[in-house]
């Protein structure tokens, strides 16, 4: 299975050949909750053929669940719901097979599970 970025996508469709092979990635969270409070990292591996250069992660959190330190990206503006994680400088490309850990954390209200959704790399959809 070939996953295809946006660009290339539309640069098959009108049959151009510099179609190529977008990243393809999975990803696993794991974190402490304290109840009021949480640490997480997600990883993110980029399980295709091609490199992934100047990454960028997204995912969701769940309503309530705000990040207030983070560790391993440089993360948007964003500290609540829909957030979006950039390569560092140190490590600006993940070659096929190779992993990111972004970490955070962060206040939750008590009983809200710590969870994330929607994960991406460039764009591609991850599975967990």
């Amino acid at each position: 299975m070939i996953a295809l970025t946006a660009e290339a996508a539309a640069a098959a469709k009108v049959g151009s050949s510099t179609a190529r092979a977008a990243v393809e990635c999975h990803y696993q969270h794991t974190g402490t909750d304290f109840g009021f409070g949480y640490t997480a990292v997600l990883k993110v591996t980029n399980t295709g053929s091609d490199p992934a250069n100047g990454w960028w992660v997204e995912f969701d959190l769940p309503p309530g669940v705000v990040i207030e330190t983070t560790h391993s990206a440089r993360f948007s503006p964003s500290r609540s719901g829909h957030i979006q994680a950039n390569a560092p400088a140190w490590l600006p490309n993940l070659a096929p097979g190779g992993s990111a850990n972004v970490g955070f954390n962060g206040s939750k209200p008590v009983g809200t599970s710590l969870v994330v959704s929607n994960v991406t790399l460039n764009d591609v959809p991850c599975t967990s």
